[in-house]
C-alpha cells in the first residue's frame, strides 16, 4: 500500500508544481473539442441541404398523373425491420383528389 500512496503523492505533487503545463494542455483539450463540434456543426448543416434521412412515423407520398386519373405511391419507413414500405393507390378520374388523398393518409396513420 506504501509503494501507491508514494506513486499517488508523487503525480499531485508534479501536477502542483506543473500546473501551468496541464492547464495549458486542458485549454488545447477544449479548444479542439470546439473546433470538432464546429466540424460537426457544418457536416449536419451540409446533411440538412441534402435532405433529411426519413425517420420515425415519417410518410412520404408522390401523387403523379396517368391516362384516367392518378397514382398516389405512399412510403413508410418502418424503423424495427429497417425496411421501406411501399404502397400504391389508383385515383380514377372525376374523384375528388384531395378528399381521396386524405382518407388514403388517414388509412396508413391507422395502420401503424
Amino acid at each position: 500500500m506504501k509503494i501507491f500512496d508514494k506513486w499517488l503523492y508523487g503525480k499531485v505533487r508534479d501536477m502542483w508544481d506543473n500546473q501551468d503545463k496541464y492547464e495549458a494542455d486542458r485549454e488545447y483539450r477544449e479548444i479542439k473539442k470546439i473546433k470538432g463540434l464546429n466540424m460537426a456543426t457544418i457536416g449536419a448543416q451540409a446533411m440538412v441541404e441534402r435532405g433529411r434521412p426519413e425517420g420515425e412515423d415519417r410518410i412520404s407520398f408522390e401523387l403523379s398523373t396517368a391516362v384516367g386519373g392518378r397514382i398516389l405511391n405512399v412510403r413508410r419507413y418502418d424503423q424495427r425491420k429497417d425496411m421501406h414500405d411501399s404502397q400504391t393507390y389508383v385515383i380514377p378520374q372525376g374523384v375528388d383528389v384531395g378528399e381521396r388523398v386524405a382518407k388514403i393518409i388517414n388509412l396508413e396513420l391507422i395502420k401503424n
